[in-house]
């Protein structure tokens, strides 16, 4: 039964999985005390003409500026939708075309912060807000682009904790087998 599944999902079309590696760049205060760090990440997603829908994973794991054992791991699972504005098609009738793609993700961030051997983890809802260059030529896809990470963040503030609103820069570039 599951290889007649796996093989009607490979021949209906427009099923794409890939991967992306990238830098991240700390913000909104985070600067101050980390690092940027390497990110990376894993997609399957549907494309259906310029619409695309996807299921994302990505890990960051961002070092203290000074020489600790400090480290902070962001690892945000995300359902996205991404619209792909067309700006060039080949001189010939293949399915090569080329142009920009805006994408909006929500889903859950899981946090942890540890130094030597204390730690603690936590969870907060996320999400991500971006934009890139893409090709898509056959059954490979390419991209490159600027995503904008957002989650919250409990801060103490007096004798009461409040939420602010955190968010990471990265560019990436990723590539993509599509079914």
């Amino acid at each position: 039964m599951l290889p007649l599944l796996i093989a009607s999902v490979l021949t209906a079309g427009g099923f794409e999985a890939g991967g992306r590696i990238g830098v991240a760049f700390p913000s909104s205060g985070l600067e101050n005390t980390h690092d940027a760090a390497a990110t990376f990440g894993a997609t399957v997603g549907y494309r259906a003409g310029q619409n695309r829908l996807m299921l994302d994973y990505g890990y960051t794991g961002l070092r203290a500026k000074q020489a600790s054992s400090y480290q902070f791991n962001v690892h945000d699972i995300l359902v996205s939708y991404g619209h792909e504005f067309v700006l060039g098609r080949s001189a010939s009738a293949s399915s090569s075309n080329w142009g920009i793609e805006a994408s909006a993700s929500a889903g859950l961030g899981l946090l942890s912060r540890t130094f030597g051997s204390a730690g603690e983890t936590g969870r907060s809802p996320s999400g991500m807000i971006g934009v890139g260059f893409y090709q898509l030529q056959g059954h490979s896809r390419l991209s490159f682009g600027i995503d904008n990470l957002l989650f919250g963040e409990s801060r103490p503030v007096g004798n009461t904790n409040s939420v602010s609103l955190t968010y990471m820069l990265a560019l990436k570039g990723g590539v993509a087998y599509v079914f």
